[in-house]
């Protein structure tokens, strides 16, 4: 057998591969599609809570404060500063952990904590850290921290190597917290106005709702290292910080649907007036193309920002693509951001709650990521979020139907094929 011939058999055992894992996965997506409500528009904000409660399995947090940051001249000082504050533990879970002066800060702030006696553990993602320099994993082992990595690929199971954590999580002695979009990466520097500077958003709280984000790194914590934490010093006493009503959504996919996208649904679902998204991989089922149509024909004001010319990938652009004639015709407005790569996961609901996490809205965040987002149900925090969403809109392009309908037939099946391959994206 020729190496010609042996190289040929292992590209078509891969394509058969990669076609079984795609159908597997696009098999569960679609079973969970069956998630999506009919609408209860009009509800008022307690018994929204109380519905929410039973439909998604997450309590509603009274008593917190939160903070929310725009792009990572804004984002990065108050985390940097609450790891140097630190004097107990430091627990650091991201998706993203590249090169460049940000990864270097962290990494120093890191290490110096664990130099004068702070826990301080860290989780990374062994693909989306994969970029991550060795150099700054032995500066923070060597310093005392504790790194582990979430799944790292295994021959024989590639199925659970499939599942990643895109988790941003970071918590500081317990008691405040942050998560969002953002990595730990140089491309988040800036102020999201050139392609260098990815445009994100980032939310710190304190209060009561900080022990679910102490969970979700535990959970993390847990599958890499099968140690579960259960020292006091981990679990603080969380009094109120404020007044502000918080729903946590914890959600790791398994069988069904996930709470992610049972929360994604139940938004879309209760939205009355306005219904503004804000989404980096903004690749939606049929069902939820469904609901977002749905909501438009009830009188909901349905917009959607997405990244533009400096999409980071290509492919989902394509497969988002395929989605916009249906919402188009049903009257949603779709625009792409211009400056730069728009990396948020929002959703702004009735100008009462907004939601930012690490929550695309796609398959992948709903039935193979674990992932994690806060809903902020305040209408203060909430029009603060109107008026950067209408300041990102001015920096953006709407599509038309012009723009849909002039693709070429070839293009229209390039991104039919993207869709289609939608859940591994």
């Amino acid at each position: 057998m020729t190496f010609v011939t042996i190289g040929l058999s292992l590209l078509a055992g891969l394509l058969v591969f990669a076609i079984y894992l795609t159908l597997a996965v696009n098999a569960e997506a679609n079973s969970q599609d069956r998630v999506l409500s009919v609408p209860f528009a009009g509800q008022d904000l307690p018994g929204f809570f109380r519905a929410f409660i039973g439909a998604v399995g997450h309590h509603v947090s009274e008593g917190n404060h939160a903070v929310v940051y725009q792009n990572g001249n804004a984002i990065f000082p108050p985390m940097l500063e609450a790891i140097r504050d630190a004097r107990s533990t430091i627990h650091l879970a991201t998706y993203i952990y590249w090169d460049g002066d940000v990864p270097h800060q962290f990494t120093e702030a890191l290490a110096a904590a664990a130099h004068r006696g702070v826990v301080v553990r860290v989780v990374l993602d062994s693909e989306g850290a994969d970029f991550m320099p060795k150099r700054m994993v032995e500066r923070m082992t060597d310093a005392g921290c504790t790194v582990a990595w979430f799944r790292r690929a295994q021959w024989f199971d590639w199925t659970k190597y499939n599942r990643r954590s895109h988790r941003r999580l970071l918590v500081v002695d317990g008691a405040v917290g942050f998560t969002g979009g953002v990595g730990i990466a140089q491309e988040w520097s800036g102020n999201g106005d050139s392609p260098k500077h990815w445009r994100d958003t980032h939310v710190r709280v304190t209060g009561p709702v900080v022990a679910t984000l102490q969970a979700g790194f535990a959970d993390n914590w847990n599958q890499c290292t099968r140690e579960l934490l259960l020292a006091g010093r981990d679990y603080p006493s969380l009094p109120p910080t404020g007044n502000l009503p918080v729903i946590p959504i914890l959600s790791t996919p398994a069988n069904g649907a996930s709470a992610a996208q049972r929360a994604y649904a139940a938004l879309i679902a209760t939205a009355s007036s306005t219904l503004h998204i804000t989404n980096a991989y903004f690749v939606p089922t049929p069902a939820f193309i469904k609901a977002l149509c749905a909501a438009r024909a009830r009188g909901v004001d349905v917009q959607v920002i997405v990244p533009g010319p400096y999409h980071d990938q290509k492919i989902v652009r394509r497969a988002s693509r395929h989605s916009w004639k249906a919402l188009l015709a049903a009257g949603v407005a779709v625009f792409e951001f211009q400056p730069s790569m728009i990396h948020c996961k929002t959703m702004i609901v009735d100008s009462v709650m907004q939601l930012v996490g690490s929550i695309n809205f796609d398959p992948r965040s709903f039935a193979l990521n674990s992932e994690f987002g806060v809903v902020l149900v305040d209408a203060t925090i909430a029009a603060d979020a109107e008026r950067v969403f209408a300041a990102d809109r001015d920096r953006s392009r709407q599509v038309t139907h012009a723009d849909i309908d002039g693709r070429g037939a070839i293009n229209r099946g390039i991104d039919a094929l993207c869709y289609w391959f939608r859940a591994q994206l």
